[in-house]
Order: C-alpha cells, then structure tokens, then sequence
C-alpha cells in the first residue's frame, strides 16, 4: 500500500530503546524496524509511533493471549501488566525508522519492571496443536506488517483521532494514579497532540509530552 520497507534481525548486538536505553536483543525474538516514507511535521509525526503501538496489540491479540494486552504511555505494550514489546521512531531525512521489540520465546530478568513473553501468555493449546499459532518471528512480522499498514493509513487519512480512541481503549492504568516526572495524578486522557493528561489532587490539569509513568 505504502512504500514500506521492514528489516528484520535474528539478534541484535546493540538493541536500544527510548533516551538511548538497551533492549536486550534474545535470540527468537522479534526485532525489527520499519522505514516509511514521511512527509509528515514532526508534531504530527508523534502519532504515528501510538499507531505502532496498537497495531502491536492487534498483532498479539491474533495468538490469543491468555491475559489483557494493553499500552503504557507513551511507547510500551502490556500484557497481564508486564512489558511485552517497545517501540522507538526515528526520523532520518524524509523517512520515519519504526524500530519495534516484541518478547516472543523469551524475556529478560532482573528489571527495575516486570516482562513476559508471547509463548508465555498463549493459552497451551494454541501452542501445542497440530497445526500451533505460533510458527516463529516470520510469521509475526507478516501479521505486524499488516496491522501497521491499516493503523498508519488511519493516521495519514483520517488524522489522529481514530488511532487516539483505540489507544485509549487500550490504555494501561486509565482512570487510576500514575507518576511521571515526579508528578502523581488521575490519568484522564490522551489529549489531541499525544499528551498525557492527569488530574492532579488540587484539581488541576497537568499534561506531559515526554517522560516516564510508573505506577507505584
């Protein structure tokens, strides 16, 4: 549909993630990045990264996960509250570089925050049938493929607002307290530029365009 164009590795030696953090390429996962074509200001480019993120979803959702998947913001992919993929857009020059992460076969340990994997959340005979859903990070990246064609075609025709109701949808914590940047509040919405929005205890508004949630 668009002049995409997706790379794939078996492994990666120098896997990073957002504010240059490693992502620890494990062999048997996914990892890949997307070049697309893009005209788009780099305010509007912002949406495309929340587009990933819920084609992501709709990826997993196709091996029928045993537990909810859902979005952490502004670039992680939940399931049963433990990370599961990432995202990090890039611009060089006219393009967009998607670079996606998604824990298949393994996970790492030790994080300052829980993380599963694929075959770990897969219901057992979904994975053990004759004919098993999961064939291995080929098969993944043609479904992926697919989902961010018609999520980021969404994007370019019809501006944010559908990607921003699936994403809300979809949201990890929505309507509950959440920290980011030293500030705690409700987490009311995703405003119209991509914003976080909290409500804080004085009944102000706070919205945030970069930073980090926990939820402790």
């Amino acid at each position: 549909m668009r002049n995409t164009v997706w790379v794939r590795a078996d492994q990666q030696t120098k896997g990073r993630g957002r504010l240059d953090r490693q992502w620890q390429s494990l062999s048997g996962n996914f990892h890949a990045t997307c070049l697309l074509p893009c005209s788009l200001d780099p305010a509007d480019a912002v949406f495309i990264g929340f587009a990933v993120a819920v084609a992501i979803t709709e990826t997993i959702a196709a091996y029928r996960p045993s537990q909810a998947v859902t979005l952490k913001w502004p670039n992680d992919v939940l399931a049963g509250g433990a990370k599961i993929a990432g995202i990090l857009v890039e611009r060089e020059a006219e393009a967009l570089l998607i670079g996606v992460g998604i824990n298949l076969v393994s996970h790492p340990e030790g994080l300052l925050y829980p993380a599963t994997h694929l075959t770990e959340i897969m219901q057992a005979e979904d994975l053990s049938g004759p004919e098993p859903l999961f064939t291995g990070p080929d098969t993944v990246l043609a479904v992926l493929a697919n989902e961010v064609d018609i999520w980021i075609s969404r994007v370019l025709h019809d501006g944010f607002e559908p990607v921003r109701v699936a994403w809300l949808e979809r949201a990890h914590h929505l309507g509950k307290t959440v920290n980011v940047n030293q500030q705690t509040g409700v987490f009311t919405d995703l405003g119209l530029d991509g914003a976080l929005c909290l409500k804080r205890e004085d009944g102000t508004e706070l919205r945030v365009h970069a930073g980090d949630v926990s939820f402790g």
